[in-house]
């Protein structure tokens, strides 16, 4: 295992690839280029299209204390982006991640003391994803845990970190921790399509399995990568010291381009389809502090139930015991053309008046891979959770029905392992 020692930070809510990705917009679509030079011989020797259009999206409340991220929306070409992530391999910025690292003697100990996850499986070549969860069984916060020997790290949302460090120290008696953000040290890029084993297998590789773990030197650059398989495709998250982002980044993209791998930047206009496909919900989109684990449906991957006590483990343990919670996230796969957005409420089949709301969009999609039609996830009280059930909704100003599924509706998981 590498040592990754890193001095100095920097505004943690910005993205060290902001000027890389003005850089890339401005610059003609290669990749469009040859597609259609693959596609229709000749179509490439036309005009070039205008300058791409960046969009961002703010992530985050945009309070004093903690600014809203701005994070890639799209460089212009969404399909494109999409594309790639199918095809190819493509680059995530996340400028919404956030790093804290726990150090010390006991530091396994202490955290296997506060999360859901069993941590005794946790090594330098496999990561952990667990809660945290308050006394109420509520969760705090969604949480992967990479140990490196030297340290323990936690990846998790950056407007997660303060909290999540006032909770932990608080814990903390005689035990030899110490738990310390640093987010401004940290950063996190993301890789996502067929190509990525390909894109780093000069570097090292992707660790094996979901959540593996592997040491990466990339433009002398000491990198960790954790296995994510987020879209149904083969992922993974880059963790690597901040001032290292940009060189990391392009030699990526480069080492990509010489292997003649389609790759680039994908913002969250694209990304955000693919996960929806890939069956992979997201902690402050789809659920979040006020949500039960076994609401979320990530508690196979999430929590134990053989494990000791943590802060919560009494109320997690009666609902698993109990049956089912009052409401959970499920998949819908939804009639005609019409797409609901985020906030929409949900009603029974039966219920034609629209009188009494059953649950509500939490993320929505138009899916290439679904036959183009509308999918979303859905937060859905218990009587409506059933795979098959009907409910409907607006959208667009206009009535429409949806059959409830697993959040993978359309069985990427299986596919991608």
């Amino acid at each position: 295992m590498v040592t990754m020692a890193v001095e100095g930070s920097s505004n943690m809510f910005e993205s060290p690839l902001m000027d890389l990705h003005k850089a890339e917009a401005a610059a003609p679509p290669i990749e469009m280029n040859k597609a259609d030079a693959e596609d229709r011989p000749g179509a490439s020797m036309g005009e070039l299209g205008e300058p791409l259009e960046l969009e961002f999206l703010p992530w985050g409340s945009g309070s004093d204390e903690q600014p809203a991220c701005l994070v890639l929306a799209t460089s212009g070409w969404v399909e494109l982006e999409y594309a790639v992530m199918r095809r190819g391999c493509g680059l995530l910025d996340q400028p919404q991640r956030g790093t804290i690292v726990v150090r010390g003697e006991d530091r396994v100990e202490f955290l296997n003391r506060m999360v859901t996850q069993d941590l005794k499986d946790l090594s330098t070549s496999q990561a952990c994803h667990g809660f945290l969860t308050n006394r109420k069984g509520r969760i705090t916060a969604e949480l992967i845990l990479i140990e490196t020997d030297q340290a323990l790290f936690l990846d998790l949302d950056l407007h997660q970190t303060d909290s999540v460090c006032e909770v932990l120290r608080h814990h903390v008696f005689t035990e030899d921790v110490q738990i310390e953000d640093e987010s401004g040290k940290w950063y996190r890029i993301g890789l996502h399509g067929p190509e990525i084993g390909t894109v780093l297998k000069a570097h090292g590789g992707l660790g094996e399995g979901h959540l593996g773990v592997n040491s990466l030197a990339i433009a002398d650059a000491d990198v960790l990568v954790v296995r994510k398989d987020m879209i149904g495709a083969p992922g993974c998250d880059l963790l690597l010291p901040r001032e290292e982002v940009v060189s990391v980044w392009t030699a990526i993209r480069d080492h990509a381009q010489v292997l003649g791998i389609r790759t680039r930047a994908v913002g969250w206009y694209a990304f955000n389809t693919a996960r929806l496909e890939g069956g992979t919900p997201l902690f402050n989109i789809d659920f979040g502090s006020t949500s039960l684990p076994h609401e979320t449906g990530l508690v196979q991957a999430c929590v134990s139930f053989t494990k000791g006590c943590y802060p919560g483990q009494e109320v997690v343990a009666r609902m698993h015991n109990l049956g089912q919670p009052k409401q959970q996230l499920r998949g819908l796969r939804i009639d005609g053309d019409h797409l609901p957005v985020a906030g929409t409420q949900v009603f029974a089949s039966e219920d034609e008046e629209l009188s009494e709301p059953v649950g509500v969009i939490t993320s929505s999609a138009i899916s290439p891979l679904g036959g183009a039609a509308p999918m979303a996830f859905a937060m859905l009280r218990k009587r409506v959770v059933a795979p098959g059930t009907r409910v409907r909704m607006h959208a667009e100003g206009s009535p429409c029905e949806a059959t409830v599924g697993e959040l993978d509706v359309l069985g990427l998981k299986e596919e991608s392992t």
